[in-house]
């Protein structure tokens, strides 16, 4: 609304309302975070590099603390400061198109996003936290709204950002409110490139993080809150990693296919019957023969080209493969004609060790179990669903907890503008860093094998329970326990706070359900002897006035 306003040159008064109302949550919120940069002493990493590259005066306060909040809050990796990121988003979602890849990337994503019936793929948690029964549910209101207003219940489009992260690498978004800036209405997706971070000192001395949305240019310059911005990147600032998961799969997707093109090249010659005839020439000049000698050359030059898109061969400009050939050769001298077949040369490529190497490698660097792929060729079990915790690969251990990481990046999504239309709701929230901290989502999974080892788990977790529960000691010559049975529940079951609430409504509606059967039963009980003593009563009536 803003920008369109902007574009055409009016004044709405709405936004001011609207940037006051959020802008407390723009800031570095707590004092003791400015404190951390304020009496910093060191040189950040970020900080370090910036002023190698750049170099920069003590006089830009600002841009100071935006650096060096970089070492200390914000560290994420910055798309606009890479100059090479658009060509490189480019050739990324290109080479995501090949069917490999695809495959690889629709794995993971199956994996990381999963639907319930009501086509939710996550729900909001808070761990170990008591919350009042009206803050939590406005939590949950509110959670649902937002997954709504990100058009999540309709198709598949948190998959389809979940896919956009892993291979981009970035996903960013405008948080849009309401007039009165008290609700959070609606997101717009921007282009990553396009923000960069910066911080702004405050009339009160405090400073906030703002975002620079085409930063330099004339008509298209935006000045953005960080809480009207949802940012996430796949890689963190100053570390040594790929700027998305696709991007380690480019070496080995390669050099797998180099190998296929040899083989296909290969077998595509080896597949012509080749004929060689040698031509007496006479006795034709030297010029004249050699002109001769081109004119064959051009014949019998095969120009062959494999297109790695679609697959498709041709050679000299035409689909179609001959499977014979005749070379004609002149001879100087000579009576007559010589007839003779022409044998392939050079290694057998019809072995695929080579070919399966590469395409296992490739499924190495994908991180994915290599019983998630066919074992029809290269080294893996049989493609079984597997359920059972006991004896199960180290690779999907280990591939769940890159899930994990990979949701833990993503959640933000919904995250931060949960926490933010919180704190529009419950101001005090605003300043609880238990309540930030531990805000959250939990992401539905249809990974049988992590629920049966969550149950396998929770099964010995119940019998060091009971075990312990048994213990007892000595009190006035009586055996009494020694351990609560809630503290071992609490300590050792790990449940989360809503397990517990909602276990003890369940006893307190056992318990109601109890007591109303009991009253009813008493009920019935009176109203059979009321019955009685009636019927008694009108017998004696009868008999006196018989």
């Amino acid at each position: 609304m803003a920008g369109f306003l902007d574009n055409i040159g009016k004044f709405n008064p709405n936004i001011s309302r609207i940037l006051k109302s959020i802008s407390g949550l723009g800031s570095f919120g707590m004092e003791y975070k400015d404190m951390v940069i304020e009496d910093s002493m060191a040189i950040g990493i970020s900080e370090a590099s910036m002023r190698e590259r750049f170099g920069f005066s003590g006089d830009d306060e600002d841009f100071i603390y935006s650096i060096a909040a970089q070492d200390t809050t914000n560290k994420k990796y910055i798309a606009y400061f890479d100059k090479d990121y658009p060509f490189k988003r480019d050739f990324l979602r290109t080479f995501a198109l090949n069917a490999e890849i695809e495959y690889i990337l629709d794995t993971i994503c199956d994996e990381g996003i999963v639907y319930d019936e009501k086509n939710f793929f996550c729900h909001p948690a808070t761990i170990n936290m008591e919350l009042k029964d009206d803050v939590l549910k406005s939590l949950r209101s509110n959670f649902r709204k937002l997954y709504v207003l990100h058009n999540f219940c309709n198709g598949i489009t948190g998959w389809q950002y979940f896919r956009q992260l892993i291979v981009e690498g970035f996903l960013a978004f405008e948080i849009i409110y309401s007039s009165d800036g008290k609700e959070i209405v609606g997101f717009k997706e921007l282009d990553a490139v396009s923000l960069t971070p910066a911080v702004e000192k405050k009339a009160d001395g405090t400073r906030e993080t703002i975002w620079w949305q085409y930063y330099g240019e004339t008509t298209r310059q935006r000045r953005l809150l960080d809480a009207q911005v949802i940012y996430i990147s796949y890689s963190k600032a100053n570390s040594v990693s790929r700027i998305s998961y696709t991007e380690r799969l480019i070496r080995s997707y390669n050099l797998l296919k180099i190998m296929e093109h040899s083989r296909i090249i290969w077998n595509v010659m080896n597949a012509q019957y080749r004929i060689k005839m040698t031509v007496p020439i006479g006795s034709r000049a030297p010029q004249k023969a050699k002109e001769t000698l081109g004119e064959l050359m051009s014949v019998y030059k095969e120009d062959i080209k494999l297109d790695t898109t679609s697959g498709e061969l041709s050679i000299n400009g035409r689909p179609d493969l001959q499977f014979y050939k005749n070379y004609l050769f002149p001879q100087q001298g000579g009576e007559s004609v010589k007839v003779e077949t022409i044998n392939g040369q050079g290694p057998n490529l019809n072995v695929m060790d080579s070919v399966v190497y590469f395409y296992n490698k490739l499924r190495q660097d994908s991180k994915i179990p290599y019983n998630r792929f066919s074992s029809r060729f290269g080294v893996g079990s049989s493609n079984t669903f597997k359920t059972a915790a006991d004896g199960a690969e180290r690779d999907e251990v280990r591939f769940a907890k890159f899930i994990t990481r990979l949701r833990s990046i993503f959640q933000e999504i919904m995250v931060k503008p949960l926490w933010i239309q919180m704190c529009l709701e419950f101001p005090h929230l605003k300043d609880d860093a238990e309540f930030r901290s531990q805000i959250g989502v939990k992401f539905e999974s249809d990974n049988m094998f992590g629920e049966s080892r969550e149950i396998e788990q929770l099964i010995k977790k119940i019998d060091f329970v009971t075990a312990l529960g048994e213990v007892k000691e000595t009190i006035n010559e009586e055996e009494v326990q020694y351990f609560n049975q809630d503290y071992l529940i609490e300590r050792w079951l790990d449940l989360s706070n809503d397990d517990i609430k909602m276990n003890k409504s369940y006893i307190r509606k056992a318990e109601e359900e109890g007591k109303g059967a009991a009253t009813g039963a008493t009920g019935g009980e009176a109203g059979a002897t009321g019955g009685e003593a009636g019927s008694t009563g009108g017998e004696a009536e009868a008999g006196a006035t018989g």
